[in-house]
């Protein structure tokens, strides 16, 4: 999500982008550059074989990218190796890892590779290329419809998985959601909630606004008997949120 706890499991600048010394910066690029992502892995099955009741409402999401900085292209090749074994990393036009699997799913002493001949020979003095990757907890379902007990599941089941990120004694830091937001895949769109009844007619309900997104609370939603919710304007994202001042509290009060 844009706002709430992004969990950065890795910011690699490969063949180190930001030159602390003067010897580093007058290295020169390898055509191959290779770090470790266990840690990646490790972190993601934290969230499998869960009970179903857990994700049935709500699910933790991971998204990869490898960004080019540099103004150039894309490594020729990038794949995550284990000993003998290469795996190819697929990439989309906005740079992201389309099979994350690949990633999520290796074996404990994987590296992420990159074979990158147009960059060799180059000096590491600059920005050129940075992998990073986060996870966040959203809805599942993005039909435009949700009812009110699918609502108040997730908010409850988010609580759960953000608690699987953190280690023991910092659980009890994690906050109680009580909102939902809803973003807009295409910042063009106006996207708004429209509260229903059982005979799906209309029902007003306060709206907030943070960093340009519609936010309801869903203690609102109980108190007009609502049964669900129409979200329209476009295709969206739906996120379970804490109150507005804890999730500006984690984001600092900056919008991206």
């Amino acid at each position: 999500m844009k706002y709430l706890i992004i969990v950065i499991l890795l910011f690699i600048p490969f063949g180190m982008s930001y030159a602390s010394s003067e010897t580093e910066e007058k290295e020169l690029r390898d055509e191959l550059t290779c770090f470790p992502i266990s840690g990646i892995s490790d972190f993601a099955r934290k969230f499998e074989n869960l009970k179903k009741s857990k994700i049935d409402s709500v699910n933790m999401f991971f998204e990869a990218h490898l960004r080019v900085k540099d103004g150039g292209s894309l490594p020729e090749r990038v794949y995550v190796k284990y000993k003998d074994n290469e795996y190819n990393l697929i990439f989309s036009r906005d740079e992201k890892v389309v099979n994350i699997e690949r990633i999520l799913q290796a074996e404990n002493g994987s590296d992420l590779c990159a074979y990158d001949p147009i960059r060799a020979g180059t000096l590491k003095d600059g920005d050129t290329l940075e992998f990073d990757m986060d996870s966040d907890v959203r809805f599942i379902e993005n039909n435009g419809y949700h009812t009110s007990n699918t609502l108040e599941d997730g908010l409850k089941d988010a609580r759960f998985l953000f608690k699987k990120m953190v280690p023991g004694p910092a659980k009890i830091f994690v906050p109680k959601f009580t909102h939902l937001l809803v973003s807009a895949i295409d910042e063009q769109d106006s996207i708004y909630f429209e509260a229903v009844n059982s005979d799906n007619n209309k029902i007003p309900i306060a709206t907030e606004n943070y960093c340009g997104d519609a936010v309801i609370k869903f203690k609102d939603l109980n108190a007009v008997d609502a049964k669900g919710i129409n979200i329209k304007g476009g295709d969206y994202m739906l996120y379970p949120v804490p109150d507005l001042e804890t999730l500006a509290s984690f984001s600092e009060g900056e919008c991206e």
